[in-house]
């Protein structure tokens, strides 16, 4: 199996013993790797500078400039690092904001562990090709959705690699398939699930009870 390097995060809240508690969850599977802790939106700027991390792990409400401010400055000066909030409000008009703000992602406190995880992971696995949208939106607008179609083992597959941060290029080597049969692949994951993006896809399946524990199944040959 192909050896893939941990999702490196930074973790960014003001609430000390949060931040070491939310790191322990993380970092327990090898998946992610934590590479930095901050207290505030300047510092989370920062860190992200000195860093780099693949995905940024934002609370909404700390000391000093508001979360808006920090999401302009990063989506200047560090493009390349998704941001993930997580907070603890659930409003719509809120969510809203700060996906049209540059976030990738709006995850409550309230999430659990494995959903946490696979949600970093898809998050850092994110393409150009695909289209990021919000999940809390779903959720709010639809939170009693008709169960969808079940996923082929082929398709249990690929989602997995997703959901572990593997890029189709990765996930066509792992799974000995072309790089267009993955796209192929996913376009009928978003069909089944009603998704229209590859973070979208991993939470609606853990949400819908599709999925098993992401990431520790190993793909077939």
């Amino acid at each position: 199996m192909t050896t893939r390097r941990p999702v490196r995060a930074l973790l960014v809240d003001d609430h000390a013993l949060f931040r070491d508690g939310l790191r322990e969850l993380l970092v327990a599977d090898g998946q992610i790797e934590v590479v930095a802790m901050g207290g505030n939106g300047a510092e989370c700027v920062e860190l992200a500078l000195r860093h780099r991390p693949d995905v940024i792990l934002l609370d909404v409400e700390m000391p000093g400039q508001d979360a808006w401010t920090t999401l302009e400055q990063l989506r200047r000066q560090v493009p390349e690092s998704k941001v993930v909030i997580l907070s603890m409000h659930e409003g719509y008009t809120l969510v809203q904001r700060l996906l049209d703000a540059g976030a990738a992602a709006y995850l409550t406190k309230s999430v659990v562990r494995r959903e946490l995880v696979a949600a970093v992971c898809a998050t850092a696995a994110d393409e150009s090709d695909s289209v990021t949208v919000s999940l809390p939106r779903r959720a709010l607008l639809a939170p009693q959705a008709a169960r969808p179609e079940s996923l082929s083992a082929r398709e249990a597959e690929v989602l997995d690699l997703v959901a572990q941060a593997y890029s189709n290029a990765e996930i066509a080597g792992e799974l000995f398939i072309t790089e267009s049969t993955v796209k192929r692949h996913l376009s009928n994951i978003y069909a089944k699930l009603g998704a229209t993006s590859r973070l979208d896809a991993v939470r609606h399946a853990m949400r819908t009870g599709l999925s098993g524990d992401f990431g520790r199944r190993p793909p077939s040959a």
